[in-house]
């Protein structure tokens, strides 16, 4: 007979190895879609590189790739809207330009934590009228609307020259998702690979720079 105290432990081993299983697939479609796009990636090819076969992937995840997909864009957005658009998009007490490059420095440690995520990003940008993530009303919106306005805001406060913040926030983004997400344009222009810190450190500089030209003009 199995007592209860054994049940239980079984049960929540259970629960631990499903949840563990769930993360797996979702990370390994991450990089699929990332890789192949929506329709090339396969299933089976996902349940092979986690080793579980295709047709368990259903229990974790029922309604299939679809499922899968959706989880990993409301993941991306959730992430930058709660590290982004909510963290900076009030009174932090620094100065805005301090705040407007943090704000740049923590989207670019999301896609280097996350190059897949960066990679899904920009492939999403290719059908942008039919995407929930970048689309109208879209959370992606909602980031690139809370980082703008915080901008917008500072520059009606005089906190900051005026400068166009639209060219300003396309510079930032094209840099960032082209850096992370699409990693042959990257080698292919770097005469030597930088190591993560130095490209860091180069982004946060060229951020610096470009506001302060803009102080400087303003």
């Amino acid at each position: 007979m199995v007592s209860k105290g054994s049940a239980a432990e079984v049960g929540l081993a259970r629960t631990t190895t499903d949840a563990a299983t769930r993360q797996r697939l979702l990370r390994e479609a991450a990089h699929q879609f990332a890789r192949f796009g929506y329709d090339a990636a396969s299933l089976r090819k996902i349940a092979e590189r986690v080793g579980i076969r295709a047709a368990t992937v259903y229990s974790h995840f029922p309604e299939g790739k679809a499922q899968l997909y959706d989880e990993i864009l409301a993941t991306v957005s959730s992430t930058l809207t709660e590290r982004i658009a909510r963290r900076y998009g009030q009174n932090t007490g620094l100065r805005a330009e301090d705040v407007i490059v943090q704000m740049c420095a923590a989207f670019w440690d999301f896609c280097q934590e996350h190059p897949d995520y960066a990679t899904l990003l920009l492939r999403e940008t290719f059908d942008a009228d039919n995407s929930a993530l970048v689309g109208e009303g879209g959370p992606a919106r909602e980031v690139v609307a809370a980082c703008i306005g915080y901008v917008e805001a500072a520059q009606a406060q005089s906190e900051l020259p005026a400068f166009d913040v639209e060219a300003f926030s396309l510079w930032v983004a094209s840099y960032m998702l082209s850096y992370h997400g699409a990693p042959g344009l990257r080698s292919n222009l770097q005469r030597r690979p930088w190591s993560p810190e130095r490209a860091r450190e180069q982004f946060v500089a060229m951020v610096k720079n470009l506001l302060q030209g803009a102080t400087a003009s303003g």
